[in-house]
């Protein structure tokens, strides 16, 4: 490499070539990144935070959501279904919810709810497939809309595939359901979705999609949302197109669920879900589309919010004491909900997990003939357990002050728990690189994403 003449181009031996304008800039961005704390040591992180009992006992008496699994059983043989042979699961059966227990959860609930002039309660009714037990969700609905109660306001949502909804539509349209249907897209995007009997669900679905439309389009176009999986036979930019070519609507995407897949089953999940992905020529122009809908852009609001240094999502944000490379604050690891703070999941066989979303071994309590079993003190000795557990991985990862993952999709019960989102200082300066180098080559994108983002 050349001596180093601040007049003259800087030549590399791998023949990349910088001028002293380019050179003088970087070095500025180095020096406002070193000012916004982007090198300071990753061990600068106190990660010594517990979970009380009494914030366990707050939490319960202001959940946000209550999610009742209404029956186990359904009647779609998805293929990367979470009870299906690939993942590690407990076998499902056919149990369902009574009315009568749900009533009497409901009662225990409210009844510790705290006083507030705005409270809202969401109840949940999840699957199998809900509408199998359509006459529980009648049931449930009715009883909260007669329950006395001057400051709780309820609202209803439901997660269906759709097959039986025409038939129950009134009812859910009567009482303002926001409904999601699960549907990955065009034909062969939804070819992984298949009735009991294995034959395409896709042509049945879509009529009866086309039908409530028809019937209800006010509320189709308020109400009515869609969830996708991302595999291999879809992307986000294939799955908008179809989505907003049908239905004018977008659709809210998650990739394929990748945790507690069974060893054996490793290799075909790779090559039945994952292998030769579609490739989509327009996923640029999907981006600048779908803005803050689409999984890239989100994450690069993300990015630019925590490790930008100038965007805030509020005044609380911009005002917080950041470490500056001292440890002055004690975090609790991961991005793990506190347990009862944001929502609850009752099992149809008898569980009380954290959310839907959580393997059945984590659960925080059990329920039997409507009757709470819940140890806070033991949820918050096996909560504190975990993050020791896990503390020594976040002591080591450079986004652990800005975590996303969730602790139980770490495989925290096996001995030696593994995060995916781990970044060591190499895959960080990887991820800021992608990103900055994104924003730099399309600016005016990155102007559209702040206008949406942040608002103030």
């Amino acid at each position: 490499m050349q001596s180093l003449d601040p007049t003259l181009p800087l030549t590399l031996d791998n023949g990349l070539s910088f001028t002293p304008d380019s050179i003088h800039d970087q070095v500025i961005k180095y020096k406002f990144y070193k000012r916004s704390g982007y090198f300071k040591s990753v061990n600068s992180l106190n990660f010594n935070g517990k979970i009380l009992p009494s914030t366990i006992e707050k939490n319960i008496g202001s959940i946000q959501q209550v999610i009742f699994e209404v029956t186990e059983s359904c009647n779609f043989a998805c293929s990367y279904c979470t009870y299906s042979k690939f993942y590690n699961n407990k076998p499902r059966g056919n149990k369902t919810f009574r009315f009568e227990d749900a009533k009497k959860i409901l009662e225990t609930i409210l009844s510790k709810r705290e006083k507030k002039k705005k409270d809202v309660l969401i109840v949940s009714f999840y699957g199998g497939e809900p509408l199998k037990n359509f006459s529980f969700i009648k049931q449930t609905v009715e009883y909260l809309k007669s329950y006395s109660s001057n400051q709780t306001t309820f609202r209803f949502n439901m997660t269906t595939n759709g097959l039986l909804l025409k038939r129950y539509i009134p009812f859910l349209v009567e009482h303002s359901f926001d409904i999601s249907i699960s549907l990955d897209g065009d034909e062969i995007a939804n070819s992984f979705r298949k009735l009991k009997n294995h034959n395409p669900s896709f042509p049945i679905i879509h009529q009866i999609i086309d039908d409530i439309r028809k019937t209800y389009p006010v509320f189709f176009d308020k109400k009515v949302s869609f969830l996708s999986v991302m595999h291999n036979k879809n992307n986000p930019a294939s799955a908008y197109r179809f989505f907003h070519n049908e239905y004018n609507k977008s659709t809210a995407t998650s990739d394929i669920n990748t945790q507690n897949i069974a060893e054996a089953y490793k290799q075909e999940f790779y090559d039945t879900f994952l292998a030769d992905p579609v490739r989509d020529p327009a996923e640029k122009k999907t981006m600048k589309t779908l803005l803050l809908k689409h999984p890239k852009v989100k994450e690069l609001s993300y990015m630019a919010e925590k490790y930008s240094g100038v965007l805030f999502e509020d005044y609380y944000q911009l005002m917080k004491n950041h470490s500056n490379g001292k440890a002055t604050k004690s975090y609790i690891p991961t991005a793990t909900c506190s347990p009862f703070s944001l929502r609850t999941y009752f099992t149809a066989d008898g569980s009380i997990l954290p959310c839907e979303h959580i393997n059945r071994i984590f659960e925080i309590g059990t329920w039997a003939k409507g009757e709470m079993r819940i140890d806070i003190t033991g949820i918050a000795n096996q909560y504190n357990h975990y993050y020791q557990k896990i503390r020594k991985y976040c002591e080591q990862c450079y986004m652990a002050e800005n975590c996303k993952e969730c602790i139980f999709h770490t495989g925290i019960e096996n001995e030696h728990p593994q995060c995916e989102l781990f970044m060591n200082k190499h895959k960080f300066e990887q991820y800021l690189s992608g990103n900055f180098s994104t924003i730099e080559n399309d600016y005016a994108l990155f102007l559209r994403i702040t206008d949406h983002a942040f608002k103030e």
